[in-house]
């Protein structure tokens, strides 16, 4: 039985498979003297040993010194002067070796040896059966058939057939992760359908890629791509790398992964150390990288199984390695009336008789969309892409609501005024009116969800429906993003908190934790104190995202023998730890000033107002660990000079 190399199944055990590399002879030192291509033979340039207790694991070993091997093997091409391989396929197998000489790469003829018996406990390892349906005892194979994603499949990640990756953070959160792993990435985008990319008719959604396990075929890629000119079926071969579990990677032979015509220009790899991102029984997603003029990015390739889009196998709900959906659960509002006319001051919050929005100058608007993993409403991120493109006329904007049921709208287009009720969590009004437009997208209706209303965060949404899940609920909404206009005649400049110096030495709030750290309390909702034995009022401890708590303050009363570090310490708000663990971690950290004053910060970083009292510990840490002749406290005075908040 002869096996050609595209129909290879290969499984790295032992040393790790190398990546599918091209061989130059720039690419390393070459020998000083030529090779002929006689001289390449098995048994003296290079080895081919079988384990004497494991016939199907193959070493492969370059004997040539000072030179660059070059393998074609069946698990494509290497440089690595020492290849370990498991073949769980009886039959004939070739390995190509070749070396690196100042007159160029040279290659030796073929070599083909024999593989006597299946070893199908090689595949036990379950990504063979999630991608290809593994094979029995027999070795029968159960082909696998993935077909382009056409919808959320939850708890799973993607809306449609492709979505985009940032290569500079996988995780989407500023982590700056860049080392695919199963599992953990995350879309930079998730278009959905786009006329212009994947339409939801467009021929490529009857596409189907089938990949099965053949005991005389090995590893059988078919696919089967369905464009504007019709349907055409390629059948190959693929290998699967999983020397790394955590990062498998897929090659196709003779064939390419099923993408969509329109990326065609936009990857030049659909073949070789593709990595597969998520892989389960369910839902296949894979990764290639961008290669054309709009620059380096992953694209993200999602499919589904055949049968689960047929609905002929359900996704379970619950699991070890699942997450119970949740349904998709509309805004709620105990009043959206008091909600919608409330305005937000440095100190207070007022219900008004006449509120007006205007846009988010960095967001104007964008897609909501149901995260059934998370049971949340998330923003899709698309704005300033070209299905969604910047607003140009963000300051021409201002919606007026009256108590009484008027609305004033303008916008670029004009003026217009309207009536209004408010119905649920919807805003209805008496016409169609015309939120915003910008290029191909409209904002526009009679009724609007309010899929955001508060006060505290600045920030009000109204939303239009665009899609629903197989439930028939609508699970994606296009949002016009607005902020609240503040009162004329607010405060301006950072809002100032008075502080009682007094209270800081009263009652313990000036202690030494663990021997070694002076805390200042600033507030403690679990110290067992009332309120007024605070330094400051805990009731102004109320920061809108992105607000800075700034501190002045002095101590007096210590011998320094160094500088010691200073940090603004919480409980949970962007926690960086505590005391050790927070002067390692904390962006914050600063040196103490042991000669007058320092100022220390603290950023809200948790995208929404957040409010300390009642809820969260806030202290000043000063590291008096091996940075002074005495730790004791007793003469030690703390005063803060300033408390603001901007």
């Amino acid at each position: 039985m002869k096996k050609a190399i595209n129909y290879l199944l290969v499984l790295a055990l032992g040393a790790s498979v190398p990546a599918f590399v091209a061989c130059s002879p720039e690419d390393h030192d070459t020998p000083a003297a030529s090779i002929s291509s006689e001289e390449l033979v098995e048994g003296i340039a290079y080895s081919v040993t079988a384990d004497p207790n494991d016939p199907n694991v193959i070493y492969l070993k370059s004997l040539v010194k000072g030179a660059t091997p070059c393998w074609e093997t069946p698990n494509g091409r290497s440089q690595q002067p020492e290849i370990t391989m498991t073949l769980p396929f009886a039959g004939e197998y070739t390995v190509k070796f070749g070396v690196t000489t100042q007159a160029g790469l040279v290659w030796g003829e073929p070599y083909v040896f024999t593989i006597e018996s299946n070893k199908f406990e090689e595949l036990s390892d379950a990504i063979w059966t999630d991608l290809a349906g593994g094979v029995d005892e027999n070795g029968n194979g159960n082909p696998k058939t993935w077909v382009p994603m056409d919808r959320a499949y939850l708890p799973y990640k993607g809306t449609a057939p492709v979505g985009y990756m940032s290569p500079d953070d996988l995780l989407n959160d500023g982590s700056g992760v860049t080392d695919i792993t199963l599992d953990n990435w995350n879309f930079n985008w998730d278009p959905g359908f786009q006329s212009w990319l994947i339409p939801a008719d467009d021929p490529y959604m009857s596409s189907e890629m089938t990949l099965s396990l053949d005991a005389s075929k090995g590893c059988v890629a078919e696919i089967k791509r369905v464009d504007s000119n019709g349907a055409t079926t390629v059948t190959g071969g693929f290998n699967l790398n999983v020397s790394n579990p955590k990062s498998p990677l897929l090659t196709f032979n003779d064939c390419e992964m099923l993408h969509a015509a329109w990326g065609d220009d936009v990857c030049s790899n659909y073949s070789q150390d593709l990595n597969i991102l998520t892989v389960n029984p369910y839902v296949l997603q894979i990764a290639t990288m961008r290669t054309n003029s709009e620059g380096a990015w992953w694209i993200v390739w999602n499919f589904v199984a055949k049968d689960v889009r047929d609905g002929l196998v359900q996704i379970p709900s619950q699991g070890p390695d699942l997450v119970e959906t949740k349904p998709v659960k509309e805004p709620e509002y105990d009043d959206l009336a008091k909600e919608l006319f409330t305005i937000s001051g440095d100190d207070a919050s007022y219900l008004a008789s006449k509120t007006t929005f205007l846009l988010n100058e960095e967001v104007p608007y964008d897609l909501l969309w149901w995260n059934g993993a998370n049971g949340a409403w998330e923003w899709v991120g698309g704005y300033g892409s070209s299905w969604a493109p910047a607003y140009g006329a963000i300051e021409d904007f201002a919606l007026t609501l009256e108590n009484n049921g008027k609305a004033t709208l303008e916008n670029a287009e004009g003026g217009d005024a309207a009536n209004f009720t408010i119905e649920g969590n919807n805003i209805v009004f008496d016409k169609e009116i015309t939120l915003l437009t910008s290029g191909n997208v409209a904002i526009t209706g009679k009724e609007f969800k309010v899929m955001m209303c508060n006060a505290d965060n600045n920030e009000v949404v109204f939303g239009v429906p665009v899609e629903k899940d197989a439930n028939g609920d609508v699970n994606k909404y296009l949002c016009a993003n607005m902020t609240i206009k503040p009162l004329s005649g607010g405060q301006s400049g950072p809002m100032v908190i008075p502080v009682n110096n007094a209270n800081i030495k009263a009652n313990d709030l000036l202690y030494l934790n663990d021997n070694k750290y002076m805390r200042v309390m600033l507030y403690n909702p679990w110290a067992g104190k009332d309120d007024s034995m605070f330094a400051i009022d805990p009731s102004k401890l109320k920061l809108k995202k992105g607000q800075t708590v700034k501190v002045r303050f002095t101590v007096e009363g210590v011998d320094w023998t160094s500088t010691p570090k200073a940090v603004i310490c919480a409980q949970d708000a962007n926690t960086y730890g505590w005391d050790a663990a927070a002067y390692s971690g904390s962006p914050f950290v600063r040196d103490l000033n042991t000669t007058g004053e320092t100022e220390l910060t603290f950023t809200n970083e948790t995208g929404a107002t957040y409010n300390f009292y009642g809820n969260d510990a806030i202290e000043i840490s000063v590291d008096m660990d091996g940075t002074c002749s005495s730790n004791d406290l007793t003469d030690v005075n703390v005063t803060i000079t300033s408390f603001t908040i901007e």
